[in-house]
């Protein structure tokens, strides 16, 4: 009764393969961190939005995510590709990811909003 079960017997993954697993969130964890914290000041100090409308924008966005996260989180673990379950939302969306985090933080040319 020595035998051990597949999940004891396979060696832990070395530290740089943990890193280079890690490394491929960076892009959309730095951005995301990035717009959490300036956002609201963006909204109500550059764009001139008041800062009740901006914050309920905020939350809204939360919400949004909330609701939002389980479902495209069941939807990749349902999708099978060539490619994998996840590497075609990581393709497929990185460009709209970009220029939707550009256009974020772009002040629109409406004269009663820009400041």
């Amino acid at each position: 009764m020595s035998t051990l079960t597949p999940s004891l017997a396979t060696p832990p993954l070395p530290r740089r393969i943990k890193f280079l697993y890690g490394l491929g969130d960076w892009g959309t964890s730095a951005a995301t961190t990035a717009r959490n914290l300036f956002w609201l000041f963006f909204l109500a100090n550059i764009v001139g939005v008041d800062v009740g409308v901006a914050s309920i924008v905020v939350a809204v966005g939360k919400l949004w995510d909330a609701i939002n996260d389980p479902l495209i989180g069941i939807l990749s673990d349902r999708v099978h590709t060539r490619w994998g379950r996840r590497r075609p939302f990581l393709l497929f969306t990185a460009i709209p990811f970009g220029l939707c985090f550009f256009f974020l933080f772009s002040t629109p040319p409406i004269p009663s909003l820009g400041a």
